[in-house]
């Protein structure tokens, strides 16, 4: 089993110049796995993303400003794109660990950020070996075997 990074999910949706190596990942991969931090990683990403490009929402105080007054329904055709990728995909949707001293462990251990710690303790408690990324920061997680989509 191999574990996707947000990354490479939010490639696969919009468009990119990584688009074409995460879809060349994906459709030549059957055993994958992510985890509800990474579909919520996703989604405030893409959102907060496309805000910006969209409504001009400059830092994240413009972003929630514009999410209280608005809701989602700007984003209702977006949120229904990762929604039917998530419903139509065969990615089984892993328990995330709830240790968090096992994160913090990571988090120091590696120099991760919180999110990606998350994500290594997950796979880790998982039985997961394999996590595709474009994120060059796995690649100091021993227990990890990083297939890098940048090359």
């Amino acid at each position: 089993m191999i574990f996707l990074d947000t990354n490479v999910i939010y490639n696969l949706l919009f468009e990119t110049k990584f688009s074409a190596a995460a879809r060349r990942f994906i459709e030549n991969n059957n055993e994958l796995a992510t985890s509800s931090n990474v579909i919520n990683e996703l989604i405030s990403i893409s959102i907060r993303n496309l805000c910006e490009e969209r409504y001009n929402t400059r830092n994240y105080s413009s972003f929630r400003r514009f999410v209280a007054q608005n809701g989602y329904d700007p984003f209702e055709k977006d949120l229904d794109a990762i929604f039917q990728f998530l419903e139509n995909s065969d990615l089984c949707l892993l328990p995330i660990d709830e240790d968090a001293n096992h994160w913090r462990e990571i988090m120091q251990r590696y120099r991760l950020l919180p999110c990606d710690s998350l994500i290594v303790s997950t796979c880790i408690s998982n039985g997961v070996k394999q996590i595709a990324t474009f994120d060059r920061d796995f690649l100091r997680v021993d227990q990890l075997e990083v297939i890098d989509l940048n090359k």
